[in-house]
């Protein structure tokens, strides 16, 4: 997987070694650049399904900052951002998630409950990350058992 940086703190070596040990994007272009806010910090981050390429933006000027994280029937957490590397490795996780759902079950840009619930559970982990495990059907089979 190919990366490039535009943040003066985090050239492409240093990224790399921020998501070491996680799943890789094969064939994708992991891009990361600042995200310049105007009142406070926030989350965003982009993959392109026409040219492959997943875009993260971290917050710059940097400070610690917390966000909601909706993780469905699981609660809304207030997940801290103490350093960008814990920006970095929750936007990737979040963005292959998606990348990995729309591979193994076509679902796209969809499932963005699924998706915070696995950036949540792995940004933090030590070693080995591994994909999701999503069964197909399975979001069908939870639509039913919530409309019930």
């Amino acid at each position: 997987m190919a990366v490039r940086s535009a943040l003066s703190s985090h050239p492409a070596e240093k990224i790399r070694d921020v998501v070491r040990g996680l799943p890789m994007a094969t064939g994708y272009r992991l891009s990361v650049k600042p995200l310049r806010y105007r009142t406070r910090p926030h989350l965003q981050a982009f993959t392109y399904w026409d040219r492959p390429e997943m875009v993260l933006q971290v917050p710059e000027p940097f400070l610690p900052f917390a966000e909601v994280c909706d993780l469905g029937s699981l609660g809304r957490p207030l997940v801290p951002f103490r350093t960008r590397r814990d920006v970095i490795r929750f936007l990737y996780l979040h963005e292959f998630c998606h990348y990995w759902l729309f591979l193994v079950h076509g679902w796209g840009t969809s499932a963005e409950v699924q998706c915070d619930r696995y950036a949540y559970a792995n940004y933090r982990r030590r070693g080995i990350v591994l994909p999701p495990r999503v069964r197909r059907g399975e979001r069908a089979l939870l639509a039913r058992e919530f409309s019930a």
